[in-house]
């Protein structure tokens, strides 16, 4: 006699539908023209069009529902769904600089980028270390584009007001594969640390795969 099946629940802090209310509240107190405005994105009946790293999210805080513009079934990740509402509940709309630093050099990022936190760099060199084109290729596909730098460097649209960067040294007789993480000097603008984290596994997560 087969046993009966029995149903897993989701994994917590996988999905945007598992954001917790407290995000969302945040965004409804604030003017949605204004958060619009401030994070570059298009307000239509309500409802919000974002680009991030490539991709057009909508999200609708009357219903708490993110999903991809193309793909409305498609499940969207929790970390993308924290990065959308918080820069959408405290973005305040200054440009880029056009500088990179890495997150580590931003006020707290020191302390904050540690452990559990750590940047997602080793991924990066183990995927692309011997595969500086598949870096660019994955970055093209995301709207992004080869600058100078490193042995091979990418900037990718991260949100409107807030590019990424990726730098790459391949192995050599010394030394392993490495990559470094960056972005604009003026995040602080647009996320807290938590969101400028989620966003970089973000696009880690993209590149690879």
């Amino acid at each position: 006699m087969s046993r009966p099946q029995t149903q897993v629940p989701d994994e917590p802090f996988r999905w945007a539908d598992q954001l917790p209310a407290p995000l969302w509240d945040d965004v409804r107190a604030r003017p949605a023209e204004q958060a619009a405005e401030a994070v570059g994105a298009a307000l239509s009946q309500g409802v919000f069009q974002i680009p991030m790293l490539g991709r057009t999210y909508r999200a609708d805080p009357g219903a708490r529902r993110i999903w991809l513009q193309d793909r409305p079934d498609h499940r969207v990740s929790y970390q993308s769904g924290v990065v959308l509402l918080s820069a959408l509940a405290r973005s305040m709309g200054v440009p880029p600089s056009g500088r990179m630093v890495t997150p580590q050099e931003l006020q707290g990022g020191t302390l904050f980028f540690t452990g559990a936190h750590s940047l997602a760099v080793k991924p990066l060199a183990q995927r692309f270390g011997d595969d500086p084109q598949g870096l660019i290729a994955a970055a093209a596909a995301m709207g992004g584009e080869t600058i100078s730098g490193a042995d091979c460097a990418v900037r990718l649209p991260g949100l409107p007001r807030l590019p990424l960067y990726v730098l790459l040294w391949q192995a050599d007789e010394e030394f392993r594969a490495r990559a470094v993480i960056g972005i604009d000097d003026r995040a602080l603008f647009h996320l807290d640390l938590a969101g400028i984290f989620a966003l970089t596994n973000v696009m880690v997560a993209r590149l690879i795969h």
